[in-house]
Protein backbone atom coordinates (compact mmCIF):
# COMPACT_ATOMS: atom_id res chain seq x y z
CA UNK A 1 0.00 0.00 0.00
CA UNK A 2 1.41 3.35 -1.03
CA UNK A 3 1.29 6.06 1.63
CA UNK A 4 0.64 9.66 0.74
CA UNK A 5 0.92 12.80 2.85
CA UNK A 6 -2.87 12.83 3.16
CA UNK A 7 -3.05 9.25 4.39
CA UNK A 8 -4.11 9.29 8.08
CA UNK A 9 -1.65 6.50 8.83
CA UNK A 10 1.24 8.53 7.38
CA UNK A 11 0.27 11.59 9.43
CA UNK A 12 0.19 9.45 12.58
CA UNK A 13 3.69 8.17 11.80
CA UNK A 14 4.92 11.75 11.27
CA UNK A 15 3.54 12.84 14.62
CA UNK A 16 5.02 9.83 16.41
CA UNK A 17 8.43 10.60 14.87
CA UNK A 18 8.13 14.26 15.93
CA UNK A 19 7.18 13.33 19.49
CA UNK A 20 10.03 10.83 19.78
CA UNK A 21 12.57 13.37 18.52
CA UNK A 22 11.34 16.00 20.98
CA UNK A 23 11.48 13.48 23.86
CA UNK A 24 15.06 12.52 22.98
CA UNK A 25 16.04 16.19 22.80
CA UNK A 26 14.32 16.89 26.12
CA UNK A 27 16.34 14.11 27.72
CA UNK A 28 19.47 15.57 26.12
CA UNK A 29 18.42 18.88 27.68
CA UNK A 30 19.32 17.52 31.11
CA UNK A 31 22.92 17.44 29.92
CA UNK A 32 23.10 20.61 27.79
CA UNK A 33 19.94 22.70 28.06
CA UNK A 34 20.98 25.53 25.72
CA UNK A 35 21.86 23.20 22.85
CA UNK A 36 18.72 21.14 23.37
CA UNK A 37 16.56 24.26 23.28
CA UNK A 38 18.04 25.34 19.95
CA UNK A 39 17.66 21.82 18.51
CA UNK A 40 14.04 21.56 19.64
CA UNK A 41 13.27 24.90 17.98
CA UNK A 42 14.95 23.76 14.75
CA UNK A 43 13.04 20.45 14.75
CA UNK A 44 9.79 22.28 15.47
CA UNK A 45 10.33 24.64 12.53
CA UNK A 46 11.34 21.79 10.20
CA UNK A 47 8.30 19.71 11.07
CA UNK A 48 6.03 22.75 10.73
CA UNK A 49 7.23 23.12 7.15
CA UNK A 50 6.85 19.39 6.47
CA UNK A 51 3.33 19.18 7.96
CA UNK A 52 2.00 21.94 5.70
Amino acid sequence: MKTTPHDPNARKQERIAYILIVIVLAIYGFRDSEAAEMLIRAVKEAFTILFQ
